[in-house]
């Protein structure tokens, strides 16, 4: 999968064209490696929260999680959060058995299912809380939904969400023809301010390390980035690979993996 960007007009935001069946078919295989391997991802979902603190409760009364995934973020919030109902969106619906076993002791919270392409599919109404943790850098028009968030969310609903940006996997763009673009943090911001008030933001950058590039490979295989882990190696390219990540970036750590988020918390204007 290649993720390309279209110019929508001169001087507008971009468009990106993804595979949403790839990228399905790539989280679906890391049904069960996921949370082993999203180091960073779970990072990211604590930091997320913790922005989420000092909010009154009412904030957690209506709350749709976008790209659930298998619910790390989903059983944090519900464990710290008194939320009251709890809509579960992911591109895939396999997912949802999953989420449901974390969620077993909490008993009194309305759980409703809202799979599918979240860019596609209505949104509930009367929401206090759209909430996400990794997932918005896999929507293909960033920009239209947010705008389309701030046309429908009610005046004062909260929008939290975190997000890969520039520099994520920098390694893997180097060394092969693989494109990865994310919107920079200070775009998002932009988007943001259109329709909402911004009430926090945060930018990360951090590496991972490994003794092999054979076991970032696998690492990378195992949270679902269906980009990188798809790419068609012959033996030649691999070998080129391997012997270009030994040569450009390792070092006494072992290989770096390069990873770029940030966190936003906005309420609607």
């Amino acid at each position: 999968m290649r993720l390309l960007v279209r110019p929508k007009a001169e001087g507008a935001w971009m468009v990106l064209s993804l595979d949403k069946d790839n990228i399905a078919r790539c989280f679906r295989r890391s049904l069960s490696t996921y949370d082993e391997a999203a180091i960073v991802q779970n990072r990211m979902a604590v930091h997320l929260l913790q922005m989420l603190e000092n909010l009154p409760d009412s904030v957690f009364r209506s709350v749709l999680e976008v790209g659930c995934c298998t619910g790390v973020l989903t059983e944090m919030l519900c464990r710290e959060k008194p939320v009251a109902s709890l809509f579960l969106n992911d591109l895939v619906p396999d997912f949802e058995g999953v989420v449901l076993s974390r969620l077993e002791k909490n008993s009194t919270i309305e759980l409703n299912s809202c799979f599918g392409d979240i860019e596609k599919i209505d949104l509930p109404a009367e929401l206090s809380l759209v909430l996400s943790g990794a997932t918005f850098q896999w929507l293909s028009d960033l920009p239209s939904f947010l705008s389309r968030l701030g046309s429908e969310l009610g005046t004062g609903t909260y929008l939290a969400f975190s997000l890969f940006g520039p520099g994520t996997l920098k390694e893997f763009s180097q060394l092969t023809s693989v494109e990865l673009n994310y919107y920079p943090h200070s775009q998002i911001i932009a988007m943001l301010k259109q329709d909402f008030i911004l009430e926090g933001h945060d930018h990360f950058q951090e590496q991972i390390f490994f003794p092999s590039v054979r076991e970032i490979m696998g690492h990378i295989r195992k949270t679902g980035v269906g980009g990188v882990s798809e790419y068609r190696w012959s033996k030649e390219s691999l070998r080129r690979f391997i012997d270009g990540y030994l040569q450009e970036f390792g070092e006494e750590r072992g290989l770096p993996v390069s990873y770029v988020s940030s966190c936003f918390v906005a309420r609607r204007r």
